[in-house]
């Protein structure tokens, strides 16, 4: 039976049901911190923006 079979796997639909499919949130974290981690690391130019960063706080 494959992992991913869902219609076998009535326990994962419960889960899912009861808790949301924590897979499927993980894997977007996922995908979203590597994206940020990509433009922050990315030394070929000029600083971008990085989305929902904190802004600096002015020196004293």
């Amino acid at each position: 039976m494959p992992a991913n079979d869902a219609a076998e796997a009535p326990i994962y639909d419960t889960l899912v049901q009861e808790h949301g499919d924590v897979l499927a949130t993980a894997r977007k974290a996922a995908e979203e911190t590597q994206q940020r981690a990509e433009a922050v690391l990315d030394f070929r130019g000029p600083i971008a923006a990085v989305p929902d960063a904190a802004p600096a706080e002015p020196a004293a």
